[in-house]
This record gives C-alpha cells, structure tokens and sequence, in this order.
C-alpha cells in the first residue's frame, strides 16, 4: 500500500486534489469578494458563510461518515441506504438552520442586526439542509469508489460561485457573498445527485448481495461520532463566529481568509482518511497497514506546504490587502503549523471508524474541542488573532503527543 498507484492512495490523493483546488479557488473567490466589497461585508458574510456551514455539517449527524463506513457492505440496499441519509440529514438541517435564525437576536445579534431577522431565516432554513447534502455527495462518492469525481465536482462548484458573485456584485446587496454560495451549491447537488442514482445499486436490481447493514447498526456507529463531531465542528467552523462576536467584524474578515488557507491543509489528512475507510471497511485485517501509510502519504503532503506558508504568511495576505496583512501573519504562520499534529488526530479518528470504537469518536473530540476552545477566548483580548493561533497548535500539539503516548504505553504492554 505505500504506492501512490493503489486505489486507496489514488482516491485519497483524489480528494485531496479536490481539497487543494477548492482551497485554491476559494481563495481566489475571497480575493475577489475582498476587492469588490468592505471588510465589514466580507466579515458578515464569511460568519454567514462559515455559521451555515458549522449548522449544516453539524446536522449531518455524521452520517456521511456512515456512508463511507457501510455503503461498501450495504449490497443491495446501498441507494436506499444513501437516499435515507440525505433525507435524515436534510429535515435536521433545517430545523437547525431554522432554529437558529429565530434565535439569533439572542446568541447573534450582531448577524441579526447586519441581515435582517427575515432574510437571516430565509437564508439559513433553505442554505443549511443544501450544504448538508452538498457535504455528503463526496462521502458518498468515495464510498462507490468514484472519488476521482469529487475534484471535478468541486472544481465546477468553485467556478460556478465565483461567476455568480461577478455577477452579483452588479446587484450590491450586502448578502450578495452568500447567496452566490448557495445558488451554486444548489446547482451541484442536481448534478451530482443525477449521477449518483445511476451507479448506485438499488434494491430491485438483482445484481448485489442482501445487505448486512440494520438501522440499528447506523444509529449505533452515529450517535458517538456524530456527538464527537460537534466538537471538531466546534473547533473548525465556530471559531469565525467567537472571532466576530469577540473582536468584531473585520477581524473577522481576516481570520475568515487565514483560516480558509490553514484549514486546506488540514482537508489533506481528512481527505486520505476517507479514502482509507471507503477502502478498508469490508477488509478491517488491513487497518494497521493502511493507517500507517496514510500517515505518512499526508505528511508527504503537508509538510512542504507549511514550510511556505509559515515564512511566507505576509506575503500571501498581501495578495487580499493591507489590512489582511496587518492582522494576520501570524495567526496564518501559526494555525498552518497546527495542521502538522493534526494528522495523528485525524488518522486516529478514522481508524476508529473502521474499527467502531465509540470511546475514540466521543472522548478525542471533546478532548481538542477543552484544549483549544476556551484557551482561544482568554488569549483574544489579550493577544487578538495571534491568541486564536497560538490555541490551535498548542491544542493540536498536546493532543498528538497524547495520543502517540497512549500507544506507545499500549505497544509495550502488548510486547510483555
């Protein structure tokens, strides 16, 4: 398994590319919202953006996780397996979107006030359940073995949003960022939808095995990796909102930028760990060998890149404007270093999934979530963005090193 050639690599390196040509993309995509409109406006939008995402990828209840873990032995049953997914995860995300909306004048208030209550309700009850599906298409790609069509997908839904925020900058009105993002989130969930129902195996083709999968079994594996994936999301997708409630909106804007480039780092090892599950879930004896190479086919990859960003920060903020520059060097420097013990966590938590172990998807979460979290809100007033970066790879860092020693004491007891 150590050739970039076997399938599990070749679909990891495929996500992957799909994660650096968004990152890419994306990057350009804020570069042209951040020349066409004030920081107050790219802040408000991007904690839009970034709070739509959190609530979506929350209600997912992880089952794109499930996915990847039960697709590849569901057999006949895996469209309906992935159609109950999407649906499952569709109604909890609109109810979250919605209930979040309604609730903002009291835990968003500055959103409320930037949006309006109304728009504030329509965006989130229709953008949170889209992003939601949007999120599970590449799960369920990978999971039919068709990850090279994830890059594509995502290559086209970049594009497409940047063309409608062109467009939508000729209109002006101060959610114009967000909307493009959904619209062209709406248009590639038709596409790849389409496509997904005509590889899937369905229950009336005749041509797979009965399934072995029970919704009990589903619900089992979800219900402690979707609790531990609040934590994740919480450290991941909520920092851009205690950004914006703690120091304001154009420090917002800025950590929003800065984040976006550091986070693509951390897509890397999150890329090679779905692959590693879609290809080793009907074959658990292989885990140890595949976890080992997935480990060090991320650090391949991410290691080079954290050795230009980290120098190289200020320059590559300066492509979004002084005030970027000013703000967030070092926050950059620092939270793309973090991706480096991010690794070990992420490999961690996939090889728990294929192994179902409830305790790891639960209690390693949490864990970062307490290490990086509240550090984050003391060191903020003190140290403004720079605090937010020196919580993530302090975090990130303790973390690792736990984990690695955890095995280590676990290797030498089973060598006695």
């Amino acid at each position: 398994m150590s050739g970039w050639r076997d399938p599990q690599h070749r679909d990891g390196l495929a996500l992957v590319l799909s994660s650096g040509l968004t990152s890419v993309i994306g990057l350009l995509y804020w570069v042209v919202a951040a020349r066409l409109f004030a920081p107050e406006v790219v802040g408000v939008n991007n904690t839009l953006i970034s709070t739509m995402t959190l609530l979506a990828v929350a209600a997912q209840l992880n089952l794109g996780n499930a996915l990847l873990r039960f697709v590849a032995v569901a057999g006949a049953s895996a469209r309906r397996l992935v159609l109950s997914c999407y649906a499952v995860a569709g109604v909890a995300a609109a109810v979250a979107g919605a209930v979040f909306a309604l609730g903002a004048g009291w835990w968003a208030p500055e959103l409320q006030h930037a949006v309006g209550a109304g728009p504030l309700i329509v965006f989130f009850a229709l953008a949170t359940p889209a992003w939601t599906v949007f999120v599970m298409q590449d799960y369920a790609l990978t999971a039919v073995k068709r990850a090279t069509l994830v890059p594509v997908e995502n290559l086209v839904f970049s594009l497409l949003k940047i063309a409608l925020l062109a467009l939508g900058a000729l209109v002006a009105f101060s959610t114009v960022i967000a909307v493009s993002w959904v619209v062209a989130t709406a248009l590639t969930i038709v596409w790849i939808t389409v496509f997904l129902l005509r590889v899937l195996p369905s229950g009336s083709s005749g041509t797979a095995a009965p399934s072995p999968v029970r919704p009990r079994t589903v619900a089992r594996f979800v219900s402690a990796d979707w609790t531990g994936g609040l934590f994740t999301l919480a450290v991941e997708f909520g920092l851009p909102l205690l950004v914006l409630v703690t120091l304001g909106a154009e420090q917002a804007a800025t950590f929003g930028i800065a984040w976006a480039i550091a986070y693509g780092l951390y897509l890397v090892s999150h890329g090679m760990g779905q692959s590693m599950v879609a290809h080793v879930a009907a074959d658990p004896a292989g885990l140890a060998a595949a976890r080992r190479s997935m480990t060090t086919k991320s650090l391949a990859l991410v290691l080079p890149a954290v050795l230009v960003i980290v120098p190289g920060a200020g320059l590559i903020l300066s492509i979004f404007g002084p005030h970027y520059v000013a703000t967030g060097t070092t926050l950059l420097a620092l939270a793309a270093l973090s991706a480096v013990p991010n690794i070990v966590v992420t490999e961690t938590l996939f090889a728990a999934r294929v192994r179902q172990q409830r305790s790891v998807l639960l209690g390693v979460p949490a864990v970062l979530a307490l290490l990086v979290i509240p550090p984050a809100l003391v060191l903020m007033p003190v140290l403004g963005l720079t605090g937010v970066g020196v919580a993530l790879v302090v975090g990130q860092s303790v973390m690792a090193v736990a984990i690695l020693a955890q095995r280590w004491v676990a290797a030498r007891r089973d060598a006695r």
